[in-house]
């Protein structure tokens, strides 16, 4: 059986606090949750970006996808 996490990412400017849900808050906050994952041995991670309400268009959000992609690469 494999773990699969779904993420339903909230982002925000400033910090949350420790009582926050998991993949929300500052996108430093987002990549330790994502690291969290990992290392609890999730083979799969899918983050659901969709719930911005400031996304302009697809693009946008693709654009913040490969950053986060990226990001990740890099730790």
């Amino acid at each position: 059986m494999e773990m699969i996490v779904v993420g339903n990412v909230t982002f925000s400017e400033t910090p949350s606090g420790d009582d926050r849900t998991g993949f929300s808050g500052t996108l430093e906050q987002i990549l330790d949750d994502i690291a969290s994952a990992a290392s609890a041995g999730a083979d799969e991670l899918i983050l659901d970006l969709h719930l911005q309400d400031w996304w302009r268009n697809t693009r946008q959000m693709l654009d913040a996808a490969l950053e986060i992609r990226e990001l990740v690469s890099a730790r």
